[in-house]
């Protein structure tokens, strides 16, 4: 071909000497070309040179697409696009990188740098939107949801559960409900939207809604069944607890009455435990019925012994010291050994002004398991029976172990002694 193209140019260059030579110049002749009231006229020689450039600028441009293969100009553009979705997959990668190490800055930045491009996934928005959260661009993490929803429409449950977790931890609970509400009428079997419903109603303290959560929880193995147990507990107490403030709209009794029947109406365990019992047992009080009080401790410790609750039941004045100090002395016969009934005792002893008795359990609590209440106790009650020596060594002791206050008991006055 390039044989082809010098013999032409030559076979030109040898027609134009022949041309020159046969006197063109001195005659370069004429042309006339007519066609309709069109005419078109020139010398022989203008178009002998025309014709030379245009059939060699024909030649070159064959030559140049010849050289130039249009299947390695494809190729070309291929391999740039390729390189592009590989620089593009090479920034996904390390934002997730950077995502994964908490680096939540950088991995913004190139998540969203390479969210635009035609291998990106929803993936892309959605670690990009938390990395703007943790950062604190509120804007941004919305922006982000936004854009994935409109492009990954298919995924639009997925990307509501998130902006729904990211307004919990924005605090932004009824926002956050909201959402959730709406996803739960097409995904109600979801565990992650069911534990994050679960989390929001607590945080609202919505109770009734919670009750009523309980059983898809528990149908969908959600959380543990010791967890769901707890729950109930608690949703017992502020049963409780709602009860016990209509006492604002009734008289005292009537909301005593209610409060006393929804206790009744209680699982068993939970009226054993400790939690629930002491509970119930300030509502009580707040009603002015402590002696209600002390018998729900009472068949609570004959149903399940607790250590915090015989300590309460020493503590408080229930306005029944003398029938508790027969009942905690019958339960001594069986526990002789237990240092807080000992101690608590101790207290009942000193309500029933009997501080010799109260001296000596004191005396066997600290003897068979040295507390700062007990040394606490002991070592105000010598001062006040004017065993001041003894008292201060015991308050040495107290000193030593302090961690906890000391109730308000009825003291002997100096030097008077009750056995």
């Amino acid at each position: 071909m390039i044989r082809l193209f010098i013999f032409s140019l030559f076979a030109i260059m040898v027609a134009l000497w022949v041309t020159l030579y046969l006197g063109f110049p001195s005659d370069p002749g004429y042309l006339l070309i007519a066609f309709g009231s069109y005419t078109f006229e020139t010398s022989l020689f203008a178009l002998l040179v025309a014709s030379g450039v245009v059939y060699l600028m024909a030649r070159l441009v064959f030559v140049l697409l010849q050289w130039i293969n249009p299947k390695l100009l494809f190729q070309l553009g291929r391999s740039v696009r390729k390189r592009r979705r590989a620089r593009a997959r090479s920034d996904t990668i390390e934002g997730l990188l950077y995502f994964t190490r908490g680096n939540w800055q950088s991995s913004y930045n190139l998540l969203t740098k390479s969210a635009g491009d035609t291998d990106a996934s929803v993936v892309n928005y959605l670690a990009a939107a938390y990395a703007a959260h943790k950062i604190g661009q509120k804007d941004d993490w919305i922006k982000c949801l936004e854009q994935a929803e409109e492009k990954y429409p298919k995924t639009r449950s997925t990307i509501n559960l998130l902006k729904a977790q990211l307004l919990f931890k924005s605090g932004k609970l009824e926002q956050s409900v909201a959402v959730l509400e709406q996803l739960k009428k097409n995904s109600l079997n979801d565990p992650s939207l069911l534990h994050l419903l679960k989390d929001v109603y607590v945080k609202l303290e919505d109770w009734q809604a919670l009750k009523e959560l309980i059983p898809t929880l528990e149908k969908n193995e959600v959380i543990e069944p010791d967890d769901i147990e707890q729950i109930q507990m608690r949703i017992f107490m502020e049963e409780l607890y709602a009860s016990c403030a209509k006492r604002k709209n009734l008289s005292n009794q009537d909301a005593l009455t209610q409060l006393m029947r929804l206790w009744n109406k209680a699982p068993a365990r939970y009226r054993e435990d400790e939690k629930v019992v002491k509970h119930y047992v300030e509502l009580l009080n707040q009603c002015d019925a402590q002696g209600e009080s002390v018998k729900v401790i009472e068949v609570a410790l004959s149903k399940n012994w607790n250590e915090a609750l015989i300590l309460r039941y020493g503590e408080q004045d229930f306005g029944e010291s003398q029938q508790q100090l027969l009942v905690a002395e019958n339960w001594l016969k069986s526990r002789p050994k237990n240092a807080n009934l000992l101690l608590c005792l101790g207290r009942i002893s000193m309500r029933n002004e009997l501080w010799g008795k109260a001296k000596e359990y004191y005396q066997a609590s600290i003897k068979i398991s040295p507390s700062a209440e007990a040394y606490g106790e002991l070592s105000r009650l010598l001062k006040h029976l004017g065993e001041v020596q003894a008292s201060e060594t015991y308050l040495q002791s107290y000193g030593d172990l302090i961690g906890s206050e000391l109730p308000k008991l009825p003291l002997p006055a100096q030097n008077k002694f009750t056995h």
